[in-house]
């Protein structure tokens, strides 16, 4: 018989996403049953999150499927003290969040992972 619990984890603690693309840590995610959320504070600028996964936490890919690109979680994220954004988790091994910034400012990313493990 399994049961059900919650996983949270911080993968990034004011990271600096100036003019550009940064990564949150990575975390094991094996273990997922395909419900996720995402708890953002940022300062500043406008970023998009997206989700990429491993095999082995070291080579990273942006899902895709017939459609195109999967793994959003959300775009054109302005300042925000904390929102928590729901989103379809792509299954793999390992994942970590892409973080793109706009270019227009200096901004600092927090983000924390909530997830339901199934043990």
């Amino acid at each position: 018989m399994s049961r059900s619990m919650v996983s949270k984890e911080r993968l990034a603690t004011a990271l600096a996403a100036d003019d550009g693309t940064v990564y949150s840590n990575s975390r094991r995610f094996h273990d997922c049953d395909g419900t996720a959320c995402l708890l953002i504070i940022s300062t500043a600028g406008s970023i998009t999150i997206t989700q990429q996964c491993s095999n082995d936490d070291s080579t990273w890919y942006d899902p895709e499927n017939a459609a195109g690109a999967v793994g959003a979680v959300e775009d054109a994220i302005t300042v925000t003290t904390g929102r928590y954004l729901s989103y379809t988790p792509v299954l793999c091994d390992y994942i970590r969040f892409k973080i793109v910034e706009d270019g227009t400012a200096e901004t600092a990313v927090t983000l924390t992972l909530a997830y339901r493990v199934e043990v």
